[in-house]
């Protein structure tokens, strides 16, 4: 059993010191007040009865010595993450050892609203749901690189279906030819296009493309100018939380058959204003070589780069996923990349093969690991007590 000091008291969070370490607790009880003595044992704080508590962060020797020295930042870091959120911590921990406590003691009272008001929103911000949209081209691009083609079109009994009929349309880039037999899904490949109607579907029979098998179902029936936009790329195809559908004049027409699979979006830029304000005002507090990103509306938690060592850190927020967590190290070709997924992490360690290859590919060395325990929770209780 161990005698900490109350350093802080914020409602049901208490933070206490001891030499130079500092545990962050949530208590079920009346909390003790700052200054007092208390004793943590077993997953108790004891102060004269004793109180269930839950530890949700320990700052080592070199994180706490900022904390003592520098006025204003424990209150400060209670503030950007929303009471010592457990979901902060990580974000919490990493800025206190980046930065330079004399930036902090020249920011004004303005600077700190803006982060406070900033960051605790990044932090609620949902799994990732943006739109993921593919031309049609780069779409079926993306299909023959990314799943298995298990069907195939007996392009023979096809022909033999509309060799003696007439097109109902025919253009430069296809014909179309109408069947009187109903589909019950449509279906690509090659450069056919066979799409059911009421009682009846077409085939589509494209001059140029070369379309991996994929099959469909119709969600709402096009015209004939659709196969115009549809040849010539004129079409998007955007993931969705479970599917991929085709897009076309802002109507959702398809929804291809293909295993759900996550996808990790390419952000482009910042649209939010007032976290970019708050992005800049935090990097003007950490050291040079390290630079800090978050973009919520993409699923990006936390971006950390630490420039001397060529490494970043990733938090993402996913749908399937969970939280997943990559801490990417780049010496020389040597790569080295580790991965926690929150859940599914079996079906995230099958894709690491495939992984490393790629990285091969591109002429590194490369290393690729999942943990088991998330990098960004801390050890319970009995390291301490």
């Amino acid at each position: 059993m161990n005698v900490w000091k109350v350093l802080g008291r914020y409602n049901n969070v208490l933070v206490l010191s001891k030499k130079n370490s500092i545990l962050i607790l949530e208590i079920n009880g009346k909390a003790p007040k700052p200054g007092d003595s208390v004793r943590v044992w077993n997953n108790r704080v004891v102060t004269g009865r004793e109180l269930k508590a839950k530890l949700l962060a320990h700052f080592d020797e070199e994180l706490s010595l900022k904390v003592f020295k520098v006025p204003g930042l424990l209150e400060f870091l209670h503030d950007i993450s929303h009471g010592f959120d457990k979901k902060y911590v990580h974000f919490v921990k990493l800025f206190v050892k980046h930065l330079v406590p004399s930036r902090f003691l020249r920011m004004n009272d303005e600077e700190k609203k803006i982060i406070m008001k900033s960051f605790p929103e990044v932090f609620e911000s949902g799994p990732s749901n943006v739109r993921i949209r593919f031309s049609v081209k780069n779409f079926f691009e993306y299909v023959r690189k990314n799943f298995p083609i298990n069907g195939k079109i007996d392009e023979e009994a096809l022909r033999r279906t509309f060799t003696l009929k007439r097109p109902i349309l025919s253009t430069e880039e296809y014909d179309v030819y109408q069947m009187k037999e109903s589909l019950s899904k449509g279906f690509l490949g090659k450069n056919y296009m066979a799409v059911p109607l009421s009682g009846k579907h077409l085939i589509v029979v494209f001059r140029r493309g070369n379309f991996p098998f994929v099959e469909f179902g119709v969600k709402e029936y096009p015209d004939l100018t659709f196969f115009e936009d549809f040849a010539n790329d004129k079409v998007v195809v955007e993931k969705k939380e479970n599917g991929w559908t085709l897009i076309w004049r802002d109507r959702e027409v398809m929804e291809f058959e293909l295993p759900d699979k996550e996808l990790f979006p390419r952000p482009e830029k910042l649209v939010d204003n007032d976290l970019s304000d708050a992005i800049f005002l935090l990097n003007n507090l950490l050291e040079k070589n390290v630079r800090f990103a978050s973009m919520p509306s993409f699923g990006i938690q936390e971006m950390w780069w630490e420039k001397d060592n060529n490494r970043v850190i990733l938090v993402v927020n996913t749908v399937r996923f969970g939280r997943v967590v990559a801490d990417v190290i780049l010496e020389g070709r040597s790569l080295s990349v580790k991965f926690y997924a929150e859940k599914n992490t079996e079906e995230l360690s099958d894709h690491s093969e495939e992984l490393q290859k790629e990285f091969e590919r591109l002429g590194l060395i490369a290393h690729v690991f999942f943990l088991r325990k998330d990098p960004m929770n801390w050890e319970g209780f009995n390291a301490y007590g």
